[in-house]
């Protein structure tokens, strides 16, 4: 596509900080650089840090209880795990997750109980989010990944794993593996680039159903519970989003009791954390829109403002306004802004995410792609507010304004 740089851009003039405006690149603003100083961090939320399967999974807020997964969560099973003498079966990942776990739960690795709760959401699929799904952690991340609890009566080999087309590469972590975890040495997690996830091996999963390497199971299974390759994981995370928890199941996902060999599928065998860390890019760029016009419901959405490069002292340069129905939410104060690593447009070119809370509360996702000229019909956005999406789910390509990435600094090194 032909740069795009210093073109002429309609724009609607607002009020800023710092000396800028929401108008056209062409409007002198700080200095614009040729050089790449670092710029803000990712955005560690749910949409950039997890990238779904097919069909796409979503996080819903967790109830811990043994009601099975025909009725609620997938996970919500009764545990093979129950001390017999109490006879309370609340043993199964969802109780861990949320805090409310027996500390009498029976085939628990020394330190389990003590790591337990802060995890209110968990990641599933169909009807009433009752599916195991698919998912796997977007490359361009680093992570800390940590054994936080084990409720296996038998042993597996566990990992984490990396896809480069159709080829896995196996991390096995033999203190995982072992269920150490009093003292559990955190292991870091920084792929490059590449997506990765868990996987798990064990004598009692029928090679038949491995997710495309024999006897091993992987995260990103798109089969659930009720389908080849099944998915022996359950995915959570915690109310900002900053954090998650991953359980694996070691054996066949049947309900306990009543299934053959009793065998039970709570996904409490192996339990971790996985904390992200934004990666500061390496690049410095912006991108500007003026009055970026759509519709929902009938009714006008009108997005201008700027974003990208350094301000003096830190911080990101730029402000924006989106109008929704009449309510202006202006964020004066960018909190990230960077490449879209997951999620709505993250396959494509110039595209960017820019976050940040308007004056009137309300915390602000915006996404923009520049597709190119003329911007009707070319350029797109998604938005978020206040957690809600505001236009379509796959992004609501422009009726009126234009949009232009500049693939270069501006603000001091």
């Amino acid at each position: 596509m032909p740069s795009k740089l210093f073109r002429p851009l309609f724009c609607l003039s607002v009020a800023a900080t710092g000396g800028l405006t929401a108008c056209s690149a062409d409007r002198a603003m700080d200095p614009t650089l040729t050089v790449a100083p670092t710029i803000s961090a990712q955005v560690v939320t749910a949409a950039t840090v997890i990238v779904p399967g097919t069909p796409p999974g979503s996080f819903t807020s967790a109830v811990a209880d043994t009601s099975g997964r025909q009725l609620t969560e997938f996970w919500d099973n009764r545990s093979a795990d129950v001390n017999s003498t109490s006879g309370v079966n609340a043993c199964n990942i969802g109780f861990f997750a949320l805090g409310s776990i027996r500390s009498d739960c029976i085939n628990a690795a020394a330190g389990s109980y003590g790591n337990r709760g802060g995890y209110t959401k968990y990641f599933g699929d169909g009807t009433g989010s009752r599916d195991a799904t698919a998912f796997s952690f977007a490359g361009g991340f680093e992570y800390t990944v940590t054994l936080k609890g084990s409720y296996a009566g038998g042993g597996s080999v566990v990992g984490w794993y990396t896809r480069v087309g159709t080829v896995y590469t196996l991390h096995p972590v033999q203190q995982w593996s072992d269920r150490n975890v009093i003292g559990a040495v955190p292991v870091t997690i920084n792929t490059g680039g590449a997506n990765w996830g868990f996987y798990i091996k064990s004598t009692l999963l029928p090679d038949a159903e491995s997710c495309d390497v024999a006897g091993v199971y992987c995260s990103e299974a798109d089969g659930g519970f009720d389908g080849t390759p099944r998915n022996q994981f359950a995915l959570f995370t915690n109310t900002d989003e900053s954090a998650f928890l991953v359980g694996a199941e070691d054996n066949r996902l049947e309900l306990f009791p009543g299934a053959p060999d009793s065998r039970d599928s709570d996904y409490n065998d192996y339990i971790w954390t996985v904390v992200p860390t934004p990666q500061v890019a390496p690049v410095c760029d912006f991108i500007t829109f003026g009055r970026l016009v759509t519709q929902v419901g009938g009714k006008k959405v009108v997005i201008s403002g700027n974003a990208g490069g350094n301000q003096p002292g830190g911080g990101i340069l730029g402000e924006f306004h989106i109008d929704v129905n009449g309510v202006d939410n202006h964020v004066s104060v960018i909190d990230s802004y960077g490449a879209i690593t997951s999620g709505v447009f993250s396959s494509l070119p110039n595209s960017r995410i820019v976050t940040g809370v308007a004056k009137n509360g309300n915390a602000v996702e915006l996404r923009l792609w520049d597709g190119g000229e003329p911007g009707k019909g070319t350029d797109k956005v998604y938005v978020k507010i206040g957690g809600v999406e505001v236009l379509a789910p796959a992004g609501q390509f422009i009726d009126q304004g234009n949009m232009q990435y500049h693939p270069v600094c501006r603000g001091p090194k």
